[in-house]
């Protein structure tokens, strides 16, 4: 009975889903098998300088962020599908290249149009999902996509390792032939999603990033996206510095593959709950709470359970964060400019995660200076309780504005 029920929630699913599903995890698998050992080849076999690697991965940050709200707008005029494919393709060659290239401007050229791709693609691709979804199953769906991008991060990482053992050349082309699947997935698969603007007379792109722009409750909801995001950014800073103050050598990639993995078995029916229990700022608040917990948790323990343990919580708080974040963004976007809000959102989870990177290592250096080892941890925590505050603050403000409207 459970087989036959299984099957039937299955066929109930159209193949535009089935497409978009396996391009996220693909794309994913594709990301991780390569981004994460791109920084090791170049120090180690391409000899360039930790300050030339710095600067190569950030073009590919800032032009991957960067750009996405002006991608974002782009797509609503030229289509999704067609901006999917555009991004693919862009992105395509740039891990193509990676395999081809050892000198610095050509690894440049490589990390831009890498990052170029994805605000092409990213956008266009959570602004199809929410065409596709309805009001009732686009956190299922976002859930879903989340939860098989995490599965992505699970394989990636092992599949790149394997390939680096040959030569990184193969871990580059593989890369790019799991891209060239997706753009022919899409290609032939895909149906085309019109959206208001793209069948709008009016082609000007500036008075609909102005629209966006000018959408009040919308700017406070990227305040507070922007904030938590950039708690997010420090997993990767707080885990390697506090393992290394604890039990240095331990196997750090063992700690993420564990929460990777809680992600991936928690993402929909947590998801599913907390949007069923709780108001939409009162998700994005319980997620930034185990978000800040779980950093406090990962600072102030001397054990690597304790390690375990925060990173843990840090997860299953981005299990609440995202599918609801995505979720949002879509309704304020309504039936119109969606890839565009996408876009602006992204721009400013961007800054976030430069501000969580710059500021939190402000934090370490000032606390070890200071032989105050509790400082960022703390400072962490409070900067996630404020943002809280004013999340469920705005979140009065929205029911408020709904009871004057009954």
């Amino acid at each position: 009975m459970m087989m036959m029920q299984l099957r039937k929630k299955l066929t109930e699913i159209k193949l535009p889903f089935w497409v978009m599903f396996m391009n996220t995890f693909s794309m994913a698998v594709g990301f991780y098998m390569m981004i994460p050992l791109l920084a090791s080849y170049l120090m180690h076999d391409l000899l360039l300088s930790v300050t030339i690697v710095g600067v190569i991965s950030a073009i590919r940050s800032l032009s991957q962020q960067g750009l996405s709200a002006l991608c974002g707008t782009l797509a609503d005029r030229l289509g999704y599908k067609r901006t999917i494919l555009i991004g693919l393709f862009i992105r395509t060659f740039g891990f193509g290249m990676f395999g081809f290239v050892d000198h610095v401007p050509g690894l440049i050229i490589a990390c831009f149009f890498s990052g170029l791709g994805a605000a092409l693609f990213q956008p266009a691709s959570y602004a199809y999902y929410a065409a596709l979804s309805t009001p009732h199953n686009r956190i299922t769906v976002y859930a879903i996509r989340e939860m098989l991008s995490n599965m992505g991060f699970v394989v990636g990482p092992v599949l790149g390792a394997l390939l680096m053992g040959f030569h990184f050349k193969y871990v580059s082309m593989t890369a790019t032939l799991i891209f060239v699947f997706s753009f022919l997935l899409s290609l032939f698969l895909l149906p085309q999603i019109k959206s208001e603007q793209m069948q709008s007379q009016d082609a000007r792109m500036w008075p609909q990033m102005k629209k966006v722009i000018q959408n009040r409750a919308f700017r406070r909801f990227m305040v507070f996206t922007m904030i938590s995001w950039s708690l997010v950014a420090q997993l990767y800073i707080a885990v390697p510095f506090r393992v290394n103050q604890i039990a240095a050598g331990a196997n750090i990639g063992l700690i993420y593959s564990c929460g990777a993995i809680v992600m991936v078995l928690l993402q929909v029916p947590f998801a599913k709950l907390g949007q069923a229990k709780m108001q939409p700022f009162g998700v994005l608040s319980l997620a930034t709470l185990l978000l800040a917990s779980g950093l406090f948790t990962i600072g102030m323990t001397g054990s690597m359970i304790g390690i375990y343990a925060g990173v843990i919580a840090f997860m299953i708080g981005q299990v609440f964060l995202q599918p609801m974040m995505n979720t949002m963004v879509s309704e304020f976007a309504g039936s119109g400019s969606i890839a565009s809000y996408f876009g602006f959102n992204s721009f400013a989870l961007s800054i976030g995660a430069m501000l969580g990177n710059v500021g939190g290592g402000y934090l370490y250096d000032l606390g070890t200076l200071l032989g105050w080892n509790a400082l960022p941890w703390i400072c962490f925590l409070l900067f996630g309780l404020l943002n809280i505050f004013f999340m469920l603050k705005e979140q009065g403000r929205r029911t408020d504005s709904k009871a004057v409207q009954m």
